[in-house]
């Protein structure tokens, strides 16, 4: 997700930026990712490569040339290294004039069913691969004929979980299979593909060689699916982390899913194994398996309480967020399943020799239970972490930047949250010419309301932090709307001013949806001068218009100079829209639009100001 622009969202520049840097919370990957910059008409200004920045794989950058005075939206859609999942939003600046309020980034897509349903496959195929290894060479003296089939149906169903992997990324990244294979994904799933290779040609061998050496090759096929787990925990969370305890996290990542296959992927082949063997052997095998169960349960619980801690990282995110809610269903399920392998280790192990019907029936109920574990680990890993979208929620600074009318210092303004009331106040003041920071005597921020008058002005000192570098916090920005800030620089005789506008964010639009039958959906967008009525016709996804009119409070067509129209999906790039217009303040934008969550991004120049709104529909 993104976690910061620069340009910021809502930004006013005094001169145009060279380059565009978004940074994200995971690692991108650059060949499946795009950037495009529009004016306010919808004409494309700035596409074209985009690359990472040198030492920083969290950055993205796209390169612009000289851009004039005006409003520009920056569309973007990219594809996580980490998980393969798609992206997108948009973000507005202004050069030389002030951005009508901030635009809302969409909310973190939600992972497709075939993601979900790959990993799980996935994670139930490495699980009885493993599980099947180490118990037909541990558990049993000699490996049952019906846990030798348990082995290839893991292995067969880990590679079917694999291929739809993959083909699920595909389609999300909307790449074709060369493309994918040649990024930073493609060689992560290779690695994957690599180890169930090794295990394959294991279990090859295996099914060839005498008893007496068959150990050997089954413990490499579960050596090949324990190296499978280590790529897949490579290519997730643990292995994008960064800091010095990143081998930490990714060494109790693979832990614990290593364990959790012993445990789990041993129960199964221990069921199946102990049919039609001897009451002596099956008590024995029974008491191996327990043992190496209880201690495999400890790890499990052990790393997934460490990982939990890492990935959520409060209570109130615990709560609050999907990621955190899903950690609980996890967490419930494993008591469960530790509360039932207590029920067999203490009572049905035991009576091993003389009775096993009470044992397999607890066991056959934690099995149901781990398939639903499974499956919300797959969601687990199909989602960003709950750490991480708090750090995408953190509410970015409201950036302005200017300079005196002699030209000789720079200032660059960031206002924090940049609503109404209290707000943060960092200044950066620099010499035009060389960029060298300045400092000064006294530096203060006078604030003087521009949409209301009869309302006085303030000051605001601040307080010099390094060499030109000002704090302060204030509730000066007191109400909402469009404010002069003047920035006074006392040094002397080289005392100067200057004048930066500060247009303060508004909460997002209320949106009234009307539906009636045989009509296209209406979506009534309330403003605080103006209401926008948007229908789509037809209303589904493909070629269709998206039917725009301004109106003023009393139902008035209001006179539209220039309007742009973008629509933004996670799946699919950002596309200007073809409009046309059919009155003063009525509109079509055409094109094709895919299915799914998508954004529409409408920005309109009127006569006095500039209207910019988002609206989300899924098709």
């Amino acid at each position: 997700m993104l976690r910061q622009s620069e340009p910021p969202d809502g930004a006013a520049l005094d001169a145009p930026p060279d380059r565009i840097v978004i940074t994200f919370t995971e690692e991108p990957e650059p060949a499946l990712s795009l950037i495009k910059v529009v004016d306010s008409s919808g004409r494309e200004v700035a596409t074209g490569p985009v690359r990472t920045v040198a030492g920083q794989p969290l950055n993205l950058q796209l390169q612009l040339a000289p851009l004039p005075k005006g409003i520009y939206t920056v569309t973007w859609r990219t594809v996580s290294r980490v998980d393969g999942h798609v992206t997108g939003g948009a973000f507005a600046f202004g050069i030389g004039i002030v951005p009508a309020g901030t635009t809302p980034q969409p909310a973190a897509p939600p992972p497709s069913v075939l993601d979900v349903v790959a990993r799980w496959i996935f994670y139930v195929g490495l699980s009885a691969l493993i599980g099947a290894a180490w118990v037909s060479t541990v558990a049993f003296p000699t490996m049952p004929s019906r846990v030798g089939r348990v082995l290839s149906a893991g292995w067969l169903v880990s590679l079917l979980g694999l291929a739809v992997l993959v083909e699920s990324q595909r389609a999300d990244a909307g790449a074709t299979f060369g493309q994918l294979l040649s990024t930073g994904i493609g060689r992560a799933l290779a690695w994957r593909a690599g180890a169930l290779a090794v295990a394959g040609a294991a279990l090859a061998v295996a099914s060839r060689v005498p008893p007496a050496r068959r150990r050997a090759a089954l413990i490499a096929a579960a050596c090949g699916g324990l190296a499978a787990i280590f790529a897949h925990v490579m290519a997730g969370h643990a292995g994008a982390s960064a800091g010095a305890w990143r081998w930490a996290k990714v060494l109790i990542q693979w832990a614990h899913m290593s364990t959790a296959a012993i445990w789990l992927g041993g129960l199964l082949a221990l069921l199946i194994g102990l049919r039609g063997g001897s009451g002596s052997e099956n008590a024995a095998a029974v008491k191996r398996f327990s043992s190496v169960a209880g201690v495999a349960l400890g790890v499990v619980i052990a790393t997934g309480a460490a990982r939990a801690i890492d990935q959520v990282g409060s209570w109130t995110l615990l709560v609050s967020t999907a990621f955190g809610r899903l950690v609980l269903v996890k967490s419930a399920f494993l008591l469960a399943l530790a509360g039932l392998g207590a029920v067999n280790r203490y009572r049905h192990v035991p009576r091993a020799p003389h009775s096993l019907p009470g044992l397999r029936k607890v066991a056959t109920i934690e099995l149901a239970i781990a398939a639903a574990v499974f499956a919300v680990t797959g969601l687990l890993t199909s989602i960003a972490p709950a750490n991480l979208l708090e750090a995408a929620s953190r509410p970015t600074p409201l950036v302005v930047t200017g300079s005196d009318f002699g030209t000789t210092v720079r200032a660059r303004l960031e206002v924090t949250p940049g609503t109404p009331g209290i707000n943060a106040f960092a200044l950066r003041l620099a010499d035009y010419d060389s960029g060298r920071p300045i400092t000064a005597q006294r530096v203060s921020l006078r604030f003087m309301p521009l949409d209301r008058s009869g309302i006085g002005s303030s000051t605001l000192q601040l307080a010099a932090t390094a060499d030109g570098a000002f704090e302060g916090r204030g509730s000066n920005l007191s109400i909402e709307g469009r404010w002069q800030v003047v920035v006074t620089v006392e040094r002397g005789v080289n005392s100067v001013e200057i004048p930066l506008t500060v247009a303060l964010r508004t909460p997002p639009p209320v949106v009234e949806t009307i539906r009636e039958p045989g009509l296209p959906t209406l979506y009534i967008v309330k403003l605080p001068a103006a209401s926008i009525q948007i229908y789509l016709d037809p209303e589904r996804p493909g070629p269709t218009s998206v039917h725009v009119t301004f109106l003023d409070p009393a139902g008035n067509e209001l006179p539209v100079s220039a309007l742009a129209v973008t629509a933004a999906s996670p799946r699919s790039g950002p596309t200007a829209l073809k409009v046309i217009r059919f009155g003063a303040g009525h509109f079509a934008a055409e094109g094709t639009l895919p299915s799914g969550e998508v954004q529409l991004q409408i920005t309109a120049s009127l006569a006095a100001e500039q209207l910019r709104t988002s609206l989300p529909i899924r098709l």
